[in-house]
């Protein structure tokens, strides 16, 4: 028989088994979850805001709060009563309210910087750090309009030599001066770029790559389990047990290849992907690192009833140690057993990418030291 009609036949036979399916079709149930969540207004913390007039400068600096950042949840309120009851009711962990008159009121302040002319008024049930963190948001939104005051009004006081040049001559110089080239660049230590998407997308979906790489390690423990069921049957009897690791091989990546396949069509309708090429790569070593891990565990554990009591236990290990949902420094040692760790790093870091194939061969060793002992095979 040849390799081709050894795929076709092995890969059809995965699509008869309820179970291999039900992995597949939770790969978009996982994505249309997080999808939805993702739509909602989300954040870190929840900031009411609120203005005393209808002043259309408050209007604008609300809205531009609001459409500033994914961590923080901006909500617009009718009042400033209703962003304080917010705040009172544990609705929101603070109250950033915009005094009337919002314009002349920053000019005030930047005449005489003092308390009594403030323009925004903060409402905080504590001082707890992200609070304060929040406000540097409010401070970095509100500098560019005190900006321009500050501007002229250094330059009439400080530089002579423009006294007769007027308002807006000044003030057309500094909008041509302004640049919008932001202070700080953000990167992936050792990345070769193209990042950006991926780092842009919504907070919420990040876990995304990380759910699809323990789902792929679900579905190579399945199929370690159809060949222990396949051996009990003597489905490869008439291969010679020295190619018996190269069946179970076949086996494994075969199925393991096929969630990927579903993983990878998954990232990249949730924005999370970096580049095609990368990601196939990734997934490629990482689907050989999955197959591996697998027979390992298949090989250690030997017999289907300690596959499957030892599966919903490694899930469980991974989604608390591997960096899915956050990164545990202390247990960064331990997260280096399982292949998760591997992937969702190596699509940024090739130092990783590096270490997943030295992975794969410590797999393979260990695997074949494994089957030395005796009653392994």
């Amino acid at each position: 028989m040849t390799f081709g009609k050894w795929f076709l036949l092995l890969n059809k036979r995965l699509y008869k088994k309820l179970t291999f399916l039900l992995i597949l079709v939770l790969i978009p149930v996982l994505l249309i979850g997080y999808g939805s969540a993702a739509q909602e207004e989300s954040g870190i913390l929840t900031i009411a805001l609120a203005r005393r007039d209808e002043s259309p400068l408050a209007q604008q600096v609300m809205q531009e709060l609001k459409e500033s950042s994914n961590l923080i949840r901006f909500v617009i309120c009718d009042s400033p009563e209703a962003s304080e009851k917010m705040v009172s009711d544990g609705k929101a962990d603070a109250a950033w309210i915009l005094a009337d008159d919002l314009e002349n009121r920053i000019y005030r302040f930047i005449q005489a910087p003092a308390r009594r002319n403030a323009f925004v008024r903060v409402v905080e049930p504590d001082n707890s750090v992200p609070l304060k963190l929040a406000r540097e948001k409010l401070s970095g939104t509100l500098f560019k309009y005190c900006s321009r005051e500050f501007y002229l009004r250094y330059i009439r006081k400080n530089v002579s030599q423009l006294a007769d040049v007027p308002d807006a001559e000044l003030m057309r110089h500094y909008d041509e001066f302004a640049a919008d080239a932001t202070l700080f660049e953000f990167a992936y230590l050792e990345s070769d770029g193209g990042q950006e998407d991926a780092r842009n997308a919504n907070y919420l979906l990040t876990p995304i790559r990380g759910l699809l790489a323990i789902v792929i390690v679900l579905g190579g423990l399945a199929a370690a389990m159809y060949y222990i069921r396949d051996e009990q049957n003597g489905t490869f009897s008439l291969v010679p047990q020295k190619n018996k690791s190269l069946v179970e091989f076949a086996c494994q990546i075969i199925a393991v290849l096929n969630i990927a396949v579903v993983a990878l069509i998954a990232l990249g309708l949730s924005g999370l992907m970096v580049s095609w090429g990368r990601e196939v790569a990734v997934l490629l070593m990482y689907a050989l690192g999955v197959a591996l891990f697998c027979m390992t565990v298949r090989r250690l554990c030997g017999t289907l009833t300690a596959v499957g009591t030892a599966l919903p236990l490694l899930v469980v290990v991974m989604l608390v140690v591997c960096p899915i949902f956050f990164d545990l420094g202390a247990l960064r040692e331990i997260q280096y057993i399982f292949p998760p760790t591997y992937y969702i790093n190596a699509v940024y870091s090739n130092r990783f990418l590096l270490l997943m194939m030295v992975y794969s061969g410590i797999l393979l060793l260990i695997y074949w030291l494994a089957g030395k002992i005796p009653g392994k095979c």
